[in-house]
């Protein structure tokens, strides 16, 4: 019987229009950074004469390397220690860890970095009060508005993502090359650095990689801390051509300083995709591969959970003080028993008034986010897992080269094409184009973790269907959407929790239009209003917390993975899927 095709091309239809939007991504910023001042149609070579002849350039490129560098530096003296604490020991705390990395999700990086320049600024830092000392010629104690205080934030930001991306290596790696090792006479140690330790390499480098290109591209606690201090790097450039203090924005630059940052990030790509081709010489996951026994770590457990500790104070627990603290007090004033007579609640209610207008874009955003990614991620991933068509190879690689777009060139390629398209569609500073540059950006987190379950769906489904004369759109409704419900579901949840804690895409693209909760916590907290800004920063955190807790226990998320397996599915068929790897550029 013939099968009608009828419907299903509104499938294919949606995947192109994801497609497209991810070439507006990569190509839209190669069409802006030629033109006069984002006159699209106007070409010119002085946006890359004007980037290239300042003299600052070559110290701005170095410092954006230090930047990445810097950032995998510490983030790895966390992730690391912990993937290693979680997979291959008998750590009592597991569950205990993965939760509060998960509860990280909640606490977004520009936050953190505000609560921290409110404790170590040079001119009011609450701790620089407290120790009522300066340094030498006048100088504080601590000065948060330096390079190396980036890095180390956004290590300590960037530590739980890193951690989920490593697990599956870590978890799938056969025990029996230390088995034999150990036999040999081989002490646990020198087996550990010279087996487990090089078969490891190539997923930690791979991660290190990738977390290269997240450090320099995010804009989030560069922001805070790097305009003020004075920190040039190349998202720092891009911002102050989008928002000068004089004239109109310079759009041509900002794409001409973006290409420069996406060539930076594309050689990091580059070397990621050949570690990842290059990951089958070190495999050792077979069939009939033995799973390791968690090594004992008897008296050292508690040197390993105050090393957790350390990273809990210094990623949640000091934050969230810090912006309690500051939201209570009437002014910022140091920690003691006069200003805690003087707390209140004030700015907890007056902060409601501040956030009702953002909060709507912001909920806005979130649903226009959740739509255009789980839609067009949907479309996308039957089209490569299950449509056979010649085009799904190519249209995985496109889908796969989006992460490699910095968000802030992203956005100014979404505002080039709002300014194209605005005599047709006036889509140009409002909100509806933020959540389509939102949801793109999360369109390869979305299909990678949808393609993960739909590949384990067996393709007797669609055979079955076509030989009862059901149409390819009727089995998509009533086979591959409800089996990929709970994938989709998942995808949908963190898109709107990684949407709603954003900060450079909106602030990148609403030119100070358009605020979302995020945007206004950002310029509260640089007009010194932070009292304001802590009480929202809460709100927002709780929030997120519950965001964070619904995706950690309707989804079956743990350490062991994600499964997204149904309940009337048995347990010995059912599939795990990989483990999802949330997003740490929001």
């Amino acid at each position: 019987m013939r099968v009608r095709p009828t419907g299903i091309a509104w499938v294919f239809g949606f995947a192109a229009l994801g497609l497209a939007f991810i070439v507006v991504s990569l190509l839209g910023n190669v069409v802006g950074s030629f033109s006069i001042e984002g006159d699209i149609g106007t070409f010119t070579l002085r946006n890359y004469a004007d980037m290239l002849a300042d003299e600052a350039l070559v110290p701005v490129l170095l410092r954006t390397f230090v930047l990445g560098v810097g950032s995998i530096f510490f983030m790895m003296a966390f992730a690391f220690p912990f993937a290693w604490l979680i997979t291959r020991t008998d750590f009592p705390w597991k569950g205990a860890l993965f939760t509060l990395l998960t509860a990280k999700l909640a606490i977004p990086g520009f936050i953190t970095a505000m609560a921290y320049v409110w404790l170590f600024n040079p001119t009011s830092g609450l701790v620089n009060k407290m120790l009522g000392a300066t340094g030498v010629d006048g100088q504080a104690a601590f000065d948060v508005y330096q390079l190396s205080w980036v890095c180390f934030l956004q290590g300590v930001v960037l530590t739980p993502a890193c951690v989920f991306m490593m697990l599956p290596a870590f978890r799938n790696m056969d025990a029996s090359l230390e088995e034999a090792a150990w036999v040999s006479g081989v002490s646990r140690a020198r087996t550990i650095r010279r087996v487990v330790l090089p078969l490891l390499a190539p997923g930690v480098v791979a991660a290190a990689l990738f977390f290269f290109v997240i450090a320099i591209e995010i804009f989030d606690i560069v922001g805070l801390i790097g305009l003020p201090g004075g920190v040039d790097v190349l998202v720092i450039w891009i911002y102050d051509a989008m928002n000068p203090m004089i004239g109109l924005p310079n759009f041509g630059l900002a794409g001409a300083v973006g290409m420069m940052l996406f060539l930076l990030c594309g050689i990091a790509i580059a070397f990621y995709v050949r570690m990842l081709r290059q990951a089958d010489r070190y495999a050792v996951v077979g069939g009939k591969g033995r799973r390791f026994s968690p090594q004992p770590l008897g008296r050292w457990r508690w040197v390993a959970a105050a090393y957790v500790g350390l990273w809990v104070l210094l990623a949640v627990v000091i934050p969230v003080i810090t912006l309690i603290w500051v939201a209570l007090v009437p002014y910022l004033q140091a920690f003691s028993i006069a200003a805690v007579s003087t707390m209140t609640l004030v700015s907890f209610v007056d902060a409601i008034d501040y956030m009702m207008g953002p909060l709507r874009n912001t909920l806005i955003i979130m649903a226009g986010a959740i739509v255009v990614s789980t839609v067009l991620a949907t479309s996308i991933s039957w089209v490569v897992t299950r449509s056979r068509s010649p085009a799904a190879r190519w249209s995985d690689m496109l889908v796969f080269l989006a992460p490699a777009v910095p968000t802030m060139v992203a956005g100014v390629a979404f505002q080039f094409l709002g300014i194209s398209i605005y005599h047709w569609i006036p889509l140009y500073g409002t909100i509806w184009l933020i959540a389509i540059a939102m949801g793109t950006r999360m369109l390869a987190y979305c299909t990678r973790t949808m393609n993960a379950s739909s590949l384990q769906i067996q393709f007797e489904l669609d055979e079955a269907a076509r030989a009862s004369g059901v149409s390819q759109l009727v089995a998509f409704r009533r086979v591959f959407l409800p089996i990929m419900a709970p994938a989709l579901f998942y995808a949908a949840l963190m898109s709107g929790m990684l949407a709603a804690r954003d900060l450079t895409l909106p602030l990148i693209m609403s030119a100070g239009k358009t605020h979302t909760i995020s945007t206004l916590i950002f310029d509260l907290q640089t007009n010194g209003d932070q009292n304001a800004a802590g009480a929202i920063a809460i709100y927002m955190i709780v929030l997120l917390a519950l965001l964070a807790v619904a995706a950690h226990r309707m989804t079956g998320m743990s350490e062991l993975g994600v499964d997204y397996s149904t309940r009337g599915r048995s347990r010995s068929r059912r599939p795990r899927a990989r483990t999802a790897i949330p997003s740490p550029a929001e």
